[in-house]
């Protein structure tokens, strides 16, 4: 299957690191720092762990992706390997009855949750990281700030509402088809990015019941997210090579080796 199905980067948005909050605004305000982790409070409520294939419940309005337990608060080594390993990403720790917890959020939508969970578990000490769910209200929004996925009516001229829907186009409608013997790869935003002439793109996405993005799509997500690599163009439909960046055709040679991204259908 492909990766990064699931991860939901709204078109209109951008990542965003939130600043600290002050320990009377919000419980789980960070109130302590030991080992160099930022430290949260007792009372902060971080639910239950979503173990296994558990899934959440519909009533829950926060979601924390858990990066590891141990005795007490974690080593300092720990915490620089996950600065160094994914560095844009706010890790803090919560200690109750003597058991020390990495988190990373709180996120009031699942699916910024989930993505946030998928890129950690590609991460080597923290591959087994798990979804937390609380029902506690937020009084404070995620550490990294993505709006829900939405669907907006436009009214028309003579005051009816309108029947088309413009829906947000977001990462979470795409993928990646999953690497091969003898592909050509490389690393880049801390991801495995595979690169093949245009004759394999189309086929590989249809592999797994995904097609070729288009143009357009490619540039919808390349203006919401960071995530994606800028050093090669993108095929897109069309036998057209497409630079993310500006949204420019920039080959059109077939045998070029260039990035795939797949729409899901």
């Amino acid at each position: 299957m492909g990766r990064w199905r699931g991860l939901a980067v709204s078109v209109v948005a951008m990542w965003a690191i939130s600043a600290p909050v002050r320990a009377e605004q919000s419980p789980c305000a960070i109130i302590d720092r030991q080992q160099g982790w930022p430290i949260i409070g007792e009372t902060c409520d971080i639910g239950q762990g979503l173990w296994g294939n558990q899934s959440p419940d519909p009533q829950s309005t926060a979601f924390w992706v858990q990066c590891g337990a141990t005795q007490g608060v974690p080593s300092r080594q720990f915490y620089q390997s996950l600065r160094q390993g994914l560095p844009d990403l706010p890790f803090q720790v919560q200690v109750r009855e003597g058991r020390g917890r990495c988190l990373i959020g709180p996120y009031p939508n699942l699916d910024v949750a989930q993505l946030v969970l998928k890129r950690v578990r590609q991460f080597g000490p923290t591959k087994k990281a798990v979804l937390r769910q609380t029902r506690q209200p937020l009084s404070q929004p995620a550490v990294i700030r993505l709006p829900p996925l939405s669907q907006t009516t436009s009214p028309s001229h003579n005051g009816e509402k309108s029947t088309s829907m413009e829906t947000a186009i977001t990462l979470s409608h795409f993928g990646l088809p999953e690497p091969e013997a003898g592909d050509k790869q490389y690393t880049e935003k801390s991801m495995s990015w595979l690169r093949v002439p245009y004759a394999q793109a189309a086929p590989r996405c249809q592999r797994e019941g995904m097609m070729l993005a288009s143009q357009q799509e490619l540039m919808q997500v390349a203006k919401a997210t960071d995530q994606l690599p800028m050093r090669l163009p993108y095929w897109v439909q069309g036998a057209k090579g497409v630079d993310a960046r500006s949204g420019k055709v920039v080959t059109r040679n077939a045998d070029a080796a260039l990035n795939v991204l797949c729409k899901k259908r």
